[in-house]
């Protein structure tokens, strides 16, 4: 080093070069790619495409910063003095085109003073951006805002300049000028790569995370015309398929994260709110109930408040689940709420009304219809057709034949209705350098398209952050809900549409119900249902800076849930002319307790974040009610005044503990590495299975970091690779089925016990294994994104229902003993169209495949049939979730008779199949053969944003292809409405067998008895392309001094355009059938679905 000093300082002496001499303005360099480029590599550029060469110290420019060139030409002298300006350097020119690099002289006189500067870094949305790095540029000299965004730093002098970068932000330089606090904006970068997404304990950015997860955006979700947010993620996350549940108000939606893993376990994903589990499910009290509502028992998700999520993540692959243990296999579900920002307090408000119809009704015959084909079948069956009128049943509670012939009710009026609701948001933010809040209220009052459906919801948060001192933060989110919902039966209301005939009115003349046992109407109007709901959800946190890096975070979280319910059925409309009453309290409540230990540090080009943890947490739940029958009179309906009472108090609880440790590393942003593994403890386990661990592992290349990837960056800016294995759990058992328990019987009218499980030590969690391959890019600068998944998911210890001898006083039990797959393919596609000024257009694409197959059930080589609601099958090859149902082949064109086939393969016409069996409900039940497929093929939707001016169109379309439903109830009343003249048939009854020839898949009409049977005759594909969401808007421009800051009226339109091949006799394609999955083909009856249209106001002060 001191040799080439000596010599640098004899060729400045030998040439005698005179100061601030400057290239020749004529020479331009060539830059033929945007890069960016140290000021030695920038004095080569210079040597390799002109005759100059430089001279200066070795070393001279370690410390000094890059700097960013774009692609064309450049002077070479402009080159130079901006490679130089941030030092203490010139560039002085002699001759021989000789260029030496030297310090200034100093002149003491002019020598400035240390210069203190504090401000604050804040984002577009003037929210604080925690962790920005802060440095005078040209130097090291460096710092890093705190939680507030605030930073201090003292500078060479009053003119310095402050670069400032965060991480998916641009970064700025900045001029002091002689000012001692400032505040920074700084602006997200267009491309995803460096959008912070949540992990579970913890945050990464999407470039550098190696597992599976997906992100929906807030405003996707705000001002949702749906009945709760799960539903606005359908068609916006691959590999998501969420089902709705129906029309009805705080109805249930289920939601399906790369198939479904379990057999009697749940299968619904974890939903985590602000770092706290919290309870999902149905609540409403089934037990006792005194009729059938089949209303889904309620969502207790419907309680939040779409408005105020932040942000909301699905993490889906094991490397990103297993952090949650034993409760991850079914991917979890992680809800931001939104926080506080410092600044002045800013109000949103937004008013929102709309209006809701269904999205189609039945196609029942009208009564004219109806008599041509009763009197058909009358005569079929060799019934004498003048007696049709007094013989056959169509006259019924004093209805005569003018009555009927004058008489056309469509009973689904009288279930269906125009629905209203109104909406109103309130939220408050704002707070100084300390305290931060956010704070909002909901309304939502709605009537459904059910008639008497009514639906109120109040919510309101609390969201506070307060900074201590430098080191300590503290912070409470607090949410309260109140639900006051008035549900309708649903089988026993508008299920009952094909009950009544449409040749019956709905009064007597007098006013009463026409036959109120059967009367859609009558139903509703009385049969009361009230059910009033409060959830209660907090978490209070302590985070403490131990050193630089090294932070302590304690979490404390409660979730309590309080319902109250109460029905009465009035005597008028039960079977036995009895009036019904009944009330349930129930509560859940639950608390969790964290304490994590997380490191961050970067040394070289080496970034690692540890975390480790221990959590604590405990569930408990209670439920009561009592059923009261006979009442005196109908001004009484409370249980209590009832003749008899029958009692119901159940109470039950369970906890985990778990250990929680993770390490994220990356070298130089290129390699990366994440390794997971949380052990978990459980009180629903046997005492020998309480105890798992559930590791994960998971890589990634960020191949477009690399320096032989710079020539392909023009066109691929950004590719990566993931991979990642690992395993997670399933909790969602139920409690106690590891312990033997016993129910209330009764023997000969003697009280006595009985056997209702057996206890099994050995009852374990079943266990998800899953691999994990991903591709993620980005082209055209950003203009083309997308990621390509492939996954391999095996669920093993699978939890069944295994039949036992009946002898053991049960029919089954359940263990573990068999295996489910889950295989797929993912696609995520994002385009940007158009990147203008005053017009902006965005796309997105997902698609998702999956295979869900049952791979073994222990020692069964073919399949189990389990005794319920149907036929309940478990078949080997096939997947979880079909029945076993006889084949239907059609309709003989020369007979008009039924063919079905038997197990054998050979084709019977319906009377030969019940010569051979018996009867053909013998034939039927002795051929039944596994069939159908419960799940779609493949899933996904597209999305699309427009913007031009002040306008705006957002578009979503979902799609679902290749699932299969038997929707049987309204086809089997159909197919046999004539056998006791009380049904309405489907029109479809209309292109029946008349003469021999006719081609048709309607048989021949008769008066034949019901067969109760389901066949495949009775299936229909339920593919469909659906507009979930269409919303224009526009956004006023508003003077600078306004005291509104914002002004925005939209028009809302959800569900209102659907294409699907699902049969006429389908109210709608989608259909939420039972919360499990079992029997997921098949439902009795089916439940609308309903479009809506909503126009909405946002205020913004």
């Amino acid at each position: 080093m001191i040799a080439k000093t000596y010599i640098f300082l004899f060729f400045s002496l030998l040439f005698g070069f005179s100061p601030n001499n400057v290239l020749s303005q004529s020479i331009k360099l060539k830059i033929d790619s945007d890069k960016t480029l140290t000021v030695d590599e920038i004095f080569d550029l210079i040597m390799d495409q002109t005759n100059y060469m430089f001279i200066y110290p070795d070393g001279a420019f370690n410390n000094y910063p890059k700097v960013k060139l774009k692609k064309g030409t450049i002077l070479a002298n402009k080159l130079i003095e901006s490679s130089l300006e941030t030092g203490n350097f010139e560039a002085i020119i002699g001759i021989d085109n000789t260029i030496v690099i030297k310090e200034k002289l100093i002149d003491n006189s002019q020598i400035a003073l240390p210069f203190l500067v504090s401000g604050t870094v804040i984002n577009e949305n003037s929210k604080p951006l925690p962790g920005a790095t802060v440095i005078e540029k040209g130097t090291s000299n460096g710092a890093q805002t705190d939680f507030d965004g605030n930073f201090s730093i003292e500078v060479t002098n009053e003119k310095a300049i402050l670069v400032i970068s965060y991480v998916g932000y641009g970064t700025r330089e900045i001029s002091i000028n002689n000012q001692n606090k400032i505040t920074i904006q700084l602006s997200s970068e267009a491309s995803q790569l460096n959008e912070v997404v949540l992990t579970g304990y913890g945050t990464q950015i999407q470039k550098n995370l190696s597992s599976s997860i997906s992100k929906v955006k807030s405003e996707d979700l705000e001002n949702t015309a749906l009945p709760s947010f799960e539903q606005a993620i359908q068609g916006r996350a691959a590999g998501v398929q969420v089902v709705s549940g129906s029309a009805m108000s705080g109805s249930p939606t289920k939601i399906r994260i790369r198939g479904t893993n379990s057999a009697v376990a749940s299968s619904d994903p974890l939903y985590v709110i602000d770092g706290i589990i919290v309870e999902s499910g149905s609540f409403m009290d089934s037990n006792g109930n005194v009729g059938y509502m089949d209303h889904g028992g309620g969502n207790l998700l419907a309680s939040i408040n779409p408005n105020d999520i932040e942000s909301l993540e699905i993490l889906k692959d094991a490397a990103a689940t297993a952090i949650y243990g034993a409760r991850g296999s079914n991917g979890v579900v992680l809800i931001t709420t939104k926080s506080g920002k410092s600044g002045d307090t800013q109000i949103d408000v937004t008013l929102d009304s709309g209006f809701s119809t269904v999205t189609r009704k039945l196609d029942f015959v009208n009564s004219q219809e109806y008599l041509m084909l009763a009197q058909e079948a009358w005569y079929n069956s060799g019934e004498d057709p003048t007696k049709f009128w007094t013989n056959s049943g169509v006259l019924v509670n004093g209805l005569t034949k003018a009555q009927a012939m004058s008489t056309n009710t469509d009973w689904q009026d009288q279930a269906l209705q125009q629905g209203k609701a109104y909406r109103a948001n309130i939220s408050a933010s704002g707070g100084d350098e300390k305290t931060k809040f956010f704070i909002s209220a909901n309304f939502l009052d709605e009537e459904s398209i059910f008639v008497g459906n009514e639906y109120l919801r109040l919510s309101a948060r609390t969201n506070l952050d307060h900074k201590v001192n430098d080191k300590l933060r503290v912070g409470a989110n607090v949410f309260y809900t109140h639900i006051d919902n008035s549900p309708v039966p649903i089988q026993n209301g508008i299920g009952k549409a094909n009950n009544n005939l449409p040749i019956h009115p709905v009064y007597n003349v007098d006013g009463t119900y026409f036959n109120p046992t059967r009367n859609v109407r009558a139903s509703i109007d009385m049969w009361d249902y009230n059910s009033k709901s409060k959830t209660f959800l907090a978490s209070w946190y302590l985070n403490y800076e131990i050193v630089d890096g090294l932070t302590f975070r304690s979490e404390y979280g409660v979730n309590s849930f309080n319902n109250d319910d109460h029905q009465y059925i009035d005597a008028v409309i039960d079977s036995n002319g009895e009036a019904k009453a009944f009330t349930s309290q129930g509560s859940r409540n639950s608390w969790n307790f964290k304490n994590l230990l997380n490191y961050r540090n970067t040394f070289g080009g080496h970034r690692i974040d540890a975390l480790a943890g221990i959590e604590s947490s405990r569930n408990s739940q209670r439920l009561s009610n009592i059923t009261g029958i006979g009442f005196p009179n109908s001004t009484l309906k409370t249980p209590q005044d009832a003749a008899t009472q029958e009692v119901f108090y159940n109470e039950s609880a369970y906890s985990f503990l778990s250990i929680i440790g993770r390490i994220n590393y990356d070298y130089e942003g290129k390699y990366l590495l994440s390794v997971t593994a949380r052990r978990d403890g459980s009180s629903r386990f046997g005492k020998n299975k309480r105890w798992g661990l559930f590791p994960a592992v998971s890589l990634g290349y960020n191949i477009s970091e690399e320096p032989y990837f710079e020539g392909l960056k023009k066109t691929v800016n950004y590719l990566k690779l993931r991979a990642s294995y690992g395993i997670s759990g399933n909790a969602e058992i139920g409690n106690y089925a590891y312990e033997s328990t016993y129910n209330q019987a009764n023997y000969n009218g003697n009280n006595g016990i009985t056997l209702a499980n057996i206890g099994d030590d050995e009852l374990g969690w079943e266990t998800s294994t899953q691999t994990n391959f991903g591709l993620s890019f980005e082209m055209f600068d950003g203009k083309l994104r997308g990621d390509v998944d492939y996954y391999d998911k095996l669920t093993s210890d699978m939890l069944l229902p295994y039949p036992v001898s009946v002898v053991s006083g049960l029919t089954q039990v359940t263990t573990n003993l068999g295996e489910i797959s889950n295989k797929g393919v993912e696609v995520m596609l994002g385009l940007t169209l158009i990147d203008k000024a005053d017009f902006t257009w965005d796309a997105e694409f997902t698609y998702a495949h999956n295979k869900n197959e049952v791979v073994s059930i222990g020692d069964n080589a073919e399949g189990i049939d389990i005794p319920g609601f149907g036929t309940t099958s478990i078949y080997v090859g096939k997947p979880i979730g079909i029945q076993t149902v006889p084949i239907w082949l059609g309709v003989d064109p020369a007979t008009g008779q039924d063919i079905y086939q038997s197990k054998d393969g050979r084709a019977l016409l319906a009377n030969e199949a019940a010569a051979e069996a018996g009867s053909l409900n013998n034939f039927l039940n002795q051929n039944l053969v596994p069939y159908g497929n419960p799940f779609p093929d493949f899933t996904g939707g597209f999305s699309s944003r427009f913007t031009y001016k002040n306008w705006y169109l957002n578009t979503l379309w979902s799609f679902s292809v290749g699932q299969d439903f038997i929707a049987s109830g309204e086809n089997v009343n159909s197919k046999y409405a004539f056998s006791s003249m009380n049904l309405t048939p489907l029109r479809n009854r209309l292109g029946r067998w008349r003469n021999p020839g006719d081609v048709t898949n309607v048989a021949r009409l008769s008066t034949d008895p019901t067969i109760w049977t389901r066949t495949t005759e009775y299936v229909s594909d339920v593919d469909y392309l659906r507009m979930r969401d269409l919303t224009i808007g526009y956004r006023f421009d508003l003077e600078a001094n306004s005291f509104i800051r914002g002004l925005e009226l939209y028009a809302k339109f959800t569900n209102f355009l659907t294409i699907t091949n699902a049969q006429p006799w389908m109210y709608d394609p989608e259909n939420y059938v039972r919360s499990g999955n079992l029997n997921l083909l098949d439902k009795w009856k089916q439940v609308p679905q309903a479009k809506t249209v909503n126009v909405g106001v946002n205020l913004k002060f």
